[in-house]
């Protein structure tokens, strides 16, 4: 009997995924330059190509890849400068219980000059600086440095 229990004792749920995909992949990101790898693999969403695109076109990373037909995987490779980790932390705004929403003129600045705000706008994902340009308030996500 102890046997059949021990089959039919299954985990419910995917314990390794968090409620949000973007939160999910930010910090796949963050947990991948504090254990030194050089790639991370994370779920592929339109979302989060969105993301990476922008971290790719500021430096936080250096490529990205999609493969899979069904279920979509992204390749991630990470960048370091002189053996340091581009991307010292994270962090995040909007959560799914509280979704943080900013004017144009209520954009918040980051904690140092090379940091990243990602803010979802209705023109996409872009950084904080390209939606103050562009005039554009959003969901603020998160902030990287």
């Amino acid at each position: 009997m102890l046997e059949c229990f021990l089959v039919l004792k299954k985990p419910v749920g995917n314990k390794n995924m968090h409620q949000s995909t973007s939160i999910d992949f930010i910090i796949r990101i963050k947990n991948g330059y504090k254990a030194g790898r050089k790639t991370i693999l994370a779920p592929a969403s339109n979302f989060c190509v969105a993301i990476a695109e922008l971290l790719k076109k500021t430096g936080f990373i250096t490529d990205f890849s999609i493969a899979g037909d069904v279920k979509k995987e992204m390749t991630i490779k990470l960048a370091y400068k002189n053996n340091e980790p581009r991307v010292s932390d994270v962090s995040l705004f909007s959560k799914p219980g509280r979704r943080i929403y900013e004017k144009n003129s209520s954009l918040p600045w980051g904690k140092n000059p090379k940091s990243l705000i990602i803010v979802s706008t209705s023109s996409g994902v872009m950084s904080q600086k390209e939606a103050k340009v562009k005039g554009l308030g959003g969901e603020i996500i998160a902030e990287i440095w």
